[in-house]
């Protein structure tokens, strides 16, 4: 059975790759093979970020917890302008 993860979109500038924005969440679900393969052909929109049980920031290094994957979809800066 297919794991299903909880879906954010965040904006991120295109020459640092920072965040512009926090990881929002849009309420779906999707498939993390189906991700893992739209990741595969575009890693630049299709991302998968671990976040800490109950944290609202992605988890950097906590030893010793479970960590949840999230599908993260990208919007970069310079396509807003489009």
């Amino acid at each position: 059975m297919d794991t299903m993860l909880d879906h954010y979109r965040v904006v991120a500038e295109r020459e640092s790759g920072f965040w512009i924005t926090l990881p929002v969440p849009t309420g779906q679900t999707v498939s993390r093979e189906d991700w893992m393969r739209w990741n595969h052909d575009d890693p630049d929109h299709f991302q998968i970020i671990a976040f800490a049980p109950e944290a609202e920031l992605p988890l950097q290094s906590i030893e010793n917890e479970s960590v949840v994957e999230h599908a993260l979809s990208v919007t970069w800066e310079d396509e807003l302008l489009h």
